[in-house]
């Protein structure tokens, strides 16, 4: 599969960063951090964290302090060829995380006041870089694909983003299909009785609406019967 690269804007920047919380055989956490322009990553990390955390919210701290450096080298490369990133965007889903980073230790709690202090260079790093740190769903977090083996739909929709096939755009819409419209189209339902399986072809909304115009209190099985003389029946065995 082709990696695809394209940029919206060459002053706008999108990061996504997340943590898989003790994942490791040692209880290590692991981060993974995506970076793009607008369509496909062109910058990516995964690696486990260097030291045990307590938390989550730890792990996320941990794993934002680890990829930071990276957003701070791509405004630097990008002002070296002349383009001033005008929006440089910093996505993670863990709330906790987000005010700690944006507060510092004014955020601390009983459950964080051991967290090192290094982990809060990110504090002035982010009003000195002009980083806008935003809330992301975990089903939109891209940074996932580089932490845990995702499977279906949304490894799927993860993987067409990093490759470029789809714009990140993309993270936000359902993964799953739009249910489709039912138009004059009988519903198919499997009937099990002594264990044999039947299928019958039950009538439409629209047609159970007109056999009740006709009958004032029709029953369900006057309305199955009716199925039953429009469509044969099929038998499966077991």
């Amino acid at each position: 599969m082709p990696l695809i690269l394209g940029a919206d804007s060459l002053a706008k920047l999108k990061l996504w960063v997340d943590a898989a919380y003790a994942v490791h055989d040692d209880m290590k956490s692991h981060t993974g951090g995506a970076t793009s322009l607008g369509r496909g990553v062109i910058m990516c990390k995964s690696m486990k964290q260097k030291l045990n955390t307590r938390s989550s919210t730890e792990a996320e701290v941990v794993g934002s302090s680890d990829y930071l450096p990276n957003t701070i080298w791509a405004r630097m490369f990008l002002a070296k060829q002349g383009y001033k990133l005008t929006k440089n965007i910093f996505y993670q889903d863990n709330q906790s995380a987000i005010r700690l980073e944006k507060n510092g230790r004014a955020s601390c709690g009983q459950k964080s006041r051991h967290i090192n202090i290094c982990y809060f260079f990110m504090q002035d790093r982010f009003e000195s870089e002009g980083i806008s740190v935003v809330y992301c769903p975990t089903d939109e977090m891209l940074a996932d694909f580089f932490t845990k083996p995702l499977q279906g739909s949304l490894f799927r929709k993860f993987r067409a983003v990093l490759l470029g096939h789809c714009h990140v755009n993309m993270l936000t819409k359902s993964p799953l299909p739009p249910s489709e419209k039912r138009v004059e189209n009988p519903i198919l339902e499997k009937v099990r009785s002594g264990g044999s399986g039947q299928t019958f072809a039950l009538p439409t909304k629209k047609e159970a609406s007109e056999q009740m115009e006709v009958a004032p209190a029709p029953t369900y099985a006057s309305i199955l019967k009716k199925g039953l003389k429009r469509a044969p029946v099929t038998v499966h065995s077991f």
